[in-house]
């Protein structure tokens, strides 16, 4: 359970689809090699953008993995995770 796991996660599941796609889909599987907090895994498979805003991953990786799972870019897209963050500001980045 650190912020290095859970960007790590976030950097793997936008560079691999198939991952992404197994993180939503079944995360108990996809996700049952990592050292994640229960917490995170629930965040990680309901592709919750604000908590894991909250959960302090960096931002960039929290974009490239909800545009995966979007699965292009489009202006609802961006309106739609823009929402989710709203009302949040930005906290330290280091891992």
């Amino acid at each position: 359970m650190s912020k290095y796991t859970l960007n790590r996660v976030l950097w793997e599941g936008a560079a691999k689809p198939e991952l992404a796609r197994g993180i939503v889909e079944d995360p108990d599987t996809a996700l049952a090699t990592r050292d994640l907090s229960d917490a995170e895994r629930a965040a990680l498979g309901a592709a919750d953008v604000r908590a894991l805003f909250e959960m302090g991953v960096h931002p960039f990786l929290l974009y490239n993995f909800a545009l995966r799972l979007a699965g292009r870019f489009s202006m609802e897209f961006v309106h739609e995770y823009l929402a989710q963050l709203e009302g949040l500001e930005l906290r330290d980045l280091r891992t």
